[in-house]
């Protein structure tokens, strides 16, 4: 080792003598190879100026001479051209055939743009190094440093993309009555149906495919505190199967289609011995290509640790929505309190249970509600084989007070969901890893339309890093 960075050392004063001129009385030539094993050994040895010399003087001869240009993004972000360095990385990249030397180019490039303080630019570069990465260690040090590089970028950014088929895509009900009632004739009770739903409203089958893209931006930040600006856009397509075209043929795909796109202000600090978060967003939805609503709402959470191992969550939330009927106007206001407790067991695995209590007012008599949610997570935290597997379910309670059709008839549902969710983390790219998700729910309700069931498969990715 020491004879190896001695050996460097002297190359690097010697080729520095020659191009200085210092060896006037004699001329040295060195071969395309020998240039190259110079450039190398002067940029490894830190002489950022004449391995830039060496490297400039082989891509006269040759603008494709991979080595030359790799020399090129290493020492130019040194000596303060980072955009020079990251265009040298770049054409490396693109000479490259092997997954070390992609790996290599792409993380000069990221480097290089990390010094032009292009900190978004130099995470995309370190996801190409992460999926060209020759073994375990390589890809471990860049996932550090995509960490490292995060601290120092004021941007986040998020995006999930998933595919799911479903057995109840658009929210449907499981039978074709609108309302059963129940009459009394001569002492013996008979159920009658008051309206018979169209085939859109009762459930039917498909894929459905979401793309959810989340951006923050760090506006000022401090040891006890961080505010940031929040930006959303979220779609939701669906493609009908055959036979639900087949039941409902005057459906299309976009009919059952929605848009959401968010912008928020959010604020995180230490109070006492635990975090204060508060958040004011403004949102506007979209369903089946018509404005379906706006909303304004104000977030408040407090975490507090409870012990070494628990965790209690109190929130909150209060919106006020407006609908769109040629113009915007009031809607409902809607109220909502949660309270959770997340435990870490002995084994490292967690478990999070919650309570969530819901209010909402409106002028509509069938949009006000008042619901209790209860639910219960389970996340282990060693793989079973090949996947990370986490369980969740729950039950929900709603109950509509003043519901009525042709005359008042409160409406209650009682839902049952769950999910399981499996992260395939021995199948990775680029720092991404697919996450498999079951889902099943039922609800049950004393007006037919809203009793429902769906199963639903979500396939997707999460980074990992």
């Amino acid at each position: 080792m020491i004879l190896s960075r001695l050996i460097r050392n002297l190359l690097s004063l010697a080729f520095a003598i020659i191009l200085a001129g210092q060896a006037a009385a004699q001329t040295v030539q060195l071969s395309l190879d020998e240039g190259r094993a110079a450039a190398r050994s002067a940029v490894l040895a830190g002489n950022f100026q004449l391995a830039r010399d060496f490297a400039l003087a082989l891509t006269e001869a040759n603008p494709d001479d991979r080595t030359a240009l790799v020399v090129l993004a290493a020492a130019q972000p040194q000596l303060g051209q980072a955009r020079e360095g990251r265009a040298a990385g770049l054409r490396a990249f693109r000479l490259s055939t092997t997954e070390s030397e992609r790996y290599e180019a792409a993380r000069l490039v990221a480097l290089a743009a990390a010094n032009e303080e292009r900190y978004t630019l130099s995470q995309y570069w370190l996801r190409r190094a992460a999926a060209n990465a020759p073994d375990p260690a390589a890809y471990a040090q860049t996932a550090r440093d995509f960490r490292g590089i995060s601290n120092l970028n004021p941007w986040s950014v998020r995006f999930a993309f998933n595919i799911a088929p479903s057995n109840n895509v658009n929210g449907g009900s499981v039978g074709d009555c609108n309302q059963y009632y129940t009459v009394i004739v001569d002492g013996i009770p008979q159920q009658f149906c008051f309206g018979t739903l169209s085939e859109d409203a009762q459930a039917l089958s498909g894929v459905t495919a979401t793309g959810d893209l989340r951006l923050r931006y760090r506006l000022s930040a401090g040891e006890d505190f961080i505010t940031q600006m929040t930006l959303r856009a979220y779609a939701r397509n669906v493609w009908l199967s055959d036979d639900a075209s087949e039941s409902a043929p005057d459906s299309r795909n976009s009919d059952f289609a929605s848009q959401v796109l968010e912008f928020g202000l959010s604020r995180e600090m230490r109070m006492g011995d635990g975090s204060l978060a508060a958040q004011v967003l403004f949102g506007t939805s979209w369903f089946g290509g018509d404005p379906s609503q706006r909303y304004v709402r104000g977030t408040l959470g407090y975490a507090l640790p409870v012990g070494e191992a628990t965790r209690l969550n109190l929130g909150g939330f209060v919106e006020k929505s407006y609908r769109y009927v040629g113009e915007w106007e009031p809607r409902s206001e809607r109220i909502s309190l949660n309270a959770g407790l997340t435990h870490i067991l002995p084994s490292r695995d967690r478990v999070t249970g919650q309570i969530i209590f819901e209010r909402q007012f409106s002028d509509g008599v069938n949009e006000r509600y008042t619901s209790a949610t209860a639910q219960l997570s389970y996340t282990y935290a060693e793989p079973l084989g090949p996947v990370r597997l986490s369980v969740q379910g729950g039950l929900s309670y709603t109950s509509f007070q003043d519901y009525q059709l042709l005359f008042p008839t409160p409406r209650d549902d009682t839902r049952l969901f769950a999910t399981v969710q499996a992260t395939l983390h021995e199948i990775e790219y680029a720092g991404f890893v697919p996450v498999v998700r079951l889902t099943a729910e039922q609800t049950d309700s004393n007006v037919g339309r809203f009793t429902r069931e769906a199963v639903t498969l979500d396939l997707g990715f999460r980074s990992s890093f």
